[in-house]
């Protein structure tokens, strides 16, 4: 069990199994003995939080085997020859441009994408399938936070492989290019460059230590954005001190609010974090889906904490999967990357909003208000917020 010792004493650091250093503490993996030693010696220990990509909704039992489902998890729909359809994926894309793309570019007539060339998106989540054709030529750095061990560091360079497909989903559309031959989906912002983190095991979930970790290290890495399809309903103190070193340092954070909704509050961390931009669900019709989680808005287009602040398509997104393929998904996970690839696409066009001198993802943030939409309920309402941010 990983837990945080606050000290930064290095004789205790070399005794225990370090997982992650940070500015004030670390982490370890601990036994019972060694948690009731250390707090006899007066240090304070505490456990690490554990989160969750932000999966779809369950939809087990629909008679079709989803490709986030299998034997195992739902039996019922994939657990024989007989126990239901073959998952929506293909090696070709029903559609190179989905509906979600259309919406961002406002355009239902685009057939292919452009922009964020230069910016550096980190996506958080289960990795990336590198080698799938739509995404290869984008991977700037795969690096896995998850590698455990005694005395080992828990940061793999060139290591990302997602077991999952969450994150291979997530990073395509954000800046899936369609491929050498042209054949295959587009995201957002095709020019941009991923930095695939892998901070969740292959069953979607992932400590808190190594979601900071990456954080950290991204904005050290000057990632311009970072993207978090992930989330716990309790707040990780060692995820909030990542994103405010993140955001001091100029970095773009975007969360995924959560898909515990409709009920106001249901907003989850880090996404809840006021720093972070908190992105809720829209279908086709610009509708919010009930599972959508909701935050606690009260009109005044000021972000506080626990507000959502954009709605982007989160139902039947088509994206890239961890097996070369394509596979549709709903969730705000898939909102999430929405919001993430515009910021990359139109980040060159933004000049200092916010008047400090520089060019930064305060300034970003300012500039996707300035592209929302009101949709669904009028105002700043508690699933939408801004609205819809798209290309003018």
């Amino acid at each position: 069990m990983p837990y945080i010792i606050h000290s930064t004493d290095p004789a205790l650091k070399t005794s225990l199994k370090v997982r992650h250093t940070f500015p004030k503490a670390f982490t370890a993996d601990l036994t019972a003995e060694e948690v009731e030693k250390l707090r006899q010696l007066g240090i304070k220990v505490e456990r690490v939080k554990l989160y969750h990509i932000l999966a779809p909704p369950d939809k087990c039992g629909d008679g079709i085997c989803q490709p986030f489902e299998s034997p195992e998890t739902c039996p019922d729909d994939c657990g024989s020859e007989n126990g239901g359809d073959s998952n929506e994926r293909t090696c070709l894309p029903s559609d190179q441009t989905p509906w979600g793309i259309e919406k961002i570019y406002n355009d239902s007539t685009i057939t292919i994408t452009t922009g964020g060339e230069g910016v550096d998106v980190a996506v958080l989540d289960t990795g990336v399938y590198k080698d799938h054709p739509d995404l290869k030529n984008r991977i700037k750095q795969c690096v896995d936070f998850t590698i455990g061990g005694p005395f080992k560091t828990r940061i793999k360079d060139g290591s990302c492989d997602d077991g999952h497909g969450h994150g291979t989903h997530v990073a395509g559309t954000i800046a899936a290019d369609g491929g050498a031959d042209g054949l295959g989906i587009y995201g957002i912002a095709p020019q941009a460059n991923i930095f695939a983190y892998k901070v969740c095991d292959n069953s979607g979930s992932c400590w808190a230590d190594d979601i900071a970790a990456a954080i950290r290290y991204a904005t050290d890495n000057e990632a311009e954005i970072i993207s978090m399809s992930l989330g716990s309903d309790e707040e990780s103190s060692l995820i909030r001190d990542a994103i405010d070193y993140a955001v001091s340092h100029g970095v773009l954070v975007v969360a995924a609010a959560g898909n515990d909704g409709p009920a106001e509050g249901s907003i989850d961390y880090p996404a809840a974090n006021v720093n972070v931009i908190a992105v809720g669900a829209i279908d086709v019709y610009e509708n919010v889906p009930d599972w959508s989680s909701r935050g606690i808005n009260d009109g005044d287009y000021t972000i506080e904490e626990r507000e959502i602040e954009f709605g982007a398509p989160g139902v039947s997104i088509e994206s890239t999967w961890n097996d070369g393929c394509y596979a549709i998904l709903d969730g705000t996970s898939m909102a999430t990357p929405h919001v993430s690839g515009l910021a990359a696409k139109v980040w060159a066009n933004v000049t200092d909003l916010n008047e400090d001198g520089y060019v930064n993802g305060e300034d970003v943030r300012i500039y996707l208000h300035g592209l929302a939409r009101d949709i669904w309920t009028e105002g700043d309402d508690p699933a939408t917020g801004f609205g819809l941010p798209s290309v003018k």
